[in-house]
């Protein structure tokens, strides 16, 4: 089969696999916050965002291995390829080894680095606990699926992932539903699945690349540094981000309060779909684009970057749009234990730089191919900084909205980098004019106002009462919103094939 049906066939399990994890996040979210208070919600979060922090230091050799790896493979140099997987597992092994006694002594001194209120202390402990050990986990699986990367079947891991989050759920309804609600059961079964599903990337390992395995004889130091000096750059980047958006949590538990901190992981569901959506597209159609770039194919990779860019404007924009329309009902229904209104700026605040970059996020797969790197990652990293001082000072003398200045601060800077330098210097790796991509940035921003008109024009016509009528109004919204956009954005040729397409189908 194409190189191009497959990276279609990642896409569609992507986006499936990422609605299945909303869902379950839609479910419990509310289920926990009424059991045992936002705080609760608000650890959970806050976990996850430990693991974000230990990750600095294994993207710098985990991030561009599935990279090196595939570039090698394509150019025919198996043995190479063989020796940066070889390389990779064994630090892997070796990193495992080093955090894993910082991971156990942070689990055991919670209480002296973060505020714990209102919830058992031990809890909270086994909740980080359970996180830290399914991040030694998730290390192994990610070597794993290498070979899915190098194959562009990343589907694999896309059902894989919605298995496992289908489980997820139904191990929580009924652990929850015969036991006394604990916090830490939510990391608990997902730590379970993760072992459980380890076996089934070893076995695609094996079935997709046989030819590369983990061999000691092929460890070699400078494969390792190779990708440490190429992958260093991925932690600068990561540290950006974590200076952007993955202190928020922390920051309203220190600064703020426990509570706040959990209005605050509420508020993040949402726009943590979206960037997990937006993630998922850029992620699928990375594996043909770097096969693309090995073969020296740049008209190629030029050709797959307008069409998931187009792609990432419809799947990314419509539920943005919708969401935000949508949001004092759609809280008032979900969370009818805290106020709406705060919840739903706060969550416009976080989605409100994918309403200007939806369509041009995926342009990140270049700077991987390219293995250009650097400029990406301190303009991340200068933002981060930034963005910290931003908001600690927004926190000292305005207090009052501590938690928007959090929220907003990190999502201005964002559009901010990509406007200013993601945009034309992507176009100059391609050899493109430095406004090249700029155009994507107009179109999105003219979907999202159709989308817009769209939705209050329908809210209007439709109020919204219950459940019922949120749906309703939602699939009136995006199916209009998609038939717009599609004529908006495809020209008459690619609109009769995709016509033809769905006759045919």
């Amino acid at each position: 089969m194409s190189n191009k049906f497959y990276t279609i066939l990642n896409l569609i399990t992507g986006v499936f696999t990422v609605i299945v994890q909303f869902a379950t996040s839609f479910f419990l979210s509310p289920f926990i916050v009424k059991a045992l208070g936002a705080e609760a919600n608000g650890y959970t979060q806050l976990a996850a965002n430990f693991v974000m922090y230990a990750t600095l230091l294994t993207t710098a050799f985990n991030s561009m291995a599935s990279r090196f790896v595939s570039v090698a493979y394509h150019q025919g140099k198996t043995d190479k390829a063989k020796c940066y997987y070889s390389s990779v597992y064994v630090v892997n092994i070796g990193l495992i080894a080093l955090l894993l006694p910082i991971s156990i002594a942070v689990a055991l001194k919670l209480e002296h680095i973060i505020v714990i209120d209102n919830v058992d202390i031990l809890d909270v402990k086994l909740l980080f606990g359970c996180v830290f050990a399914n991040f030694f986990i998730g290390m192994m699986s990610s070597l794993y699926s290498i070979s899915m990367y190098v194959k562009n079947a990343i589907f694999y891991s896309n059902i894989l992932n919605c298995i496992r989050t289908i489980c997820n759920a139904v191990l929580l309804l009924v652990v929850f539903s015969l036991l006394p609600i604990k916090i830490f059961y939510v990391s608990f079964v997902a730590l379970i699945l993760s072992v459980v599903m380890l076996p089934a990337y070893v076995h695609y390992q094996n079935k997709l690349l046989p030819e590369i395995h983990f061999d000691k004889v092929c460890f070699s130091w400078s494969a390792v540094k190779e990708m440490l000096l190429s992958g260093i750059w991925n932690s600068v980047n990561q540290c950006g981000h974590l200076l952007l958006t993955g202190l928020d949590l922390l920051l309203s538990n220190l600064f703020i309060s426990p509570y706040a901190m959990g209005v605050v992981a509420v508020s993040k569901t949402i726009p943590s779909a979206i960037i997990q959506l937006a993630t998922t597209i850029n992620s699928n159609f990375s594996p043909s684009i770097t096969q693309s770039w090995a073969k020296g194919d740049y008209n190629s990779v030029l050709q797959e970057l307008r069409m998931a860019m187009k792609m990432s404007i419809v799947i990314v924009s419509v539920p943005i749009v919708t969401f935000c329309c949508l949001g004092v009902d759609f809280y008032r229904l979900w969370q009818p234990t805290l106020d709406p209104i705060v919840l739903t700026i706060l969550s416009v605040l976080g989605c409100s730089a994918f309403i200007v970059l939806a369509g041009t996020q995926v342009l990140y797969n270049v700077l991987t191919a390219s293995n250009r790197l650097k400029i990406n990652s301190l303009s991340f990293l200068a933002m981060g900084v930034v963005n910290v001082l931003g908001v600690y000072f927004g926190l000292k003398y305005c207090s009052r909205y501590g938690m928007y200045i959090i929220i907003g601060t990190s999502s201005f800077l964002t559009t901010i980098r990509q406007l200013v330098i993601i945009l034309p210097y992507t176009a100059k790796l391609l050899n493109q004019h430095w406004v090249t991509f700029y155009k994507e940035i107009f179109l999105t921003l003219a979907c999202c106002f159709i989308n817009a008109v769209l939705a209050f024009v329908v809210i209007k016509i439709l109020p919204v009462s219950d459940w019922f009528a949120i749906i309703y109004d939602a699939i009136i919204i995006a199916s209009f919103a998609i038939i717009a956009e599609c004529y908006l954005l495809l020209s008459k040729s690619e609109r009769n094939k995709v016509i033809h397409l769905i006759k045919r189908k």
